[in-house]
């Protein structure tokens, strides 16, 4: 399984503007620079984490990003379901119906899914349930005080020249 990369970035994202929260709006170019995440995909992103009422963005000169739910309501789970969807990881091709089965498709398909099908479903409803549980609270909490401070500078200094 790859997840697409918008994942980690946002979910860094994320982050950030707990840590930073009562800084005020973080702009795109700060969380850019932070994470050096290029510019045009961070605005397409933290636009669909804003579609997504997870975060909310205000115009103007000080203008930005900030959450627009406390951090512990947001789980990982929401940032894959925004940057990925929520289609299935796994879609069952029924390979056990072609080639030397293809005689057979019909009366193997009315045997309901294989093996196959039902462990990668279970597979993946339990990586989903896990990230359920992981909220941008309890990250933010893991990177420490010395990481929180380190982003909380830089907000600050960043905010200090716009």
């Amino acid at each position: 399984m790859k997840l697409p990369r918008g994942t980690e970035w946002m979910a860094h994202c994320l982050v950030a503007l707990s840590a930073c929260e009562d800084i005020g709006p973080l702009a795109k170019h700060t969380l850019a620079e932070m994470f050096d995440i290029p510019d045009a995909y961070l605005s397409k992103q933290l636009q669909q984490l804003v579609r997504a009422g997870i975060i909310r963005s205000s115009a103007g000169n000080r203008g930005g990003y900030f959450p627009a739910r406390p951090a512990s309501t947001v789980t990982l789970l929401d940032v894959i379901k925004t940057v990925q969807g929520d289609a299935p990881l796994f879609v069952c091709e029924e390979v056990r119906c072609r080639g030397i089965f293809t005689d057979d498709a019909d009366a193997i398909r009315e045997t309901g899914p294989c093996g196959i099908h039902h462990a990668m479903v279970e597979a993946e409803n339990r990586w989903r349930d896990s990230l359920a549980t992981v909220t941008v609270e309890a990250l933010t909490q893991q990177i420490g005080e010395q990481g929180v401070t380190r982003m909380r500078d830089f907000a600050r200094a960043q905010r200090a020249h716009q």
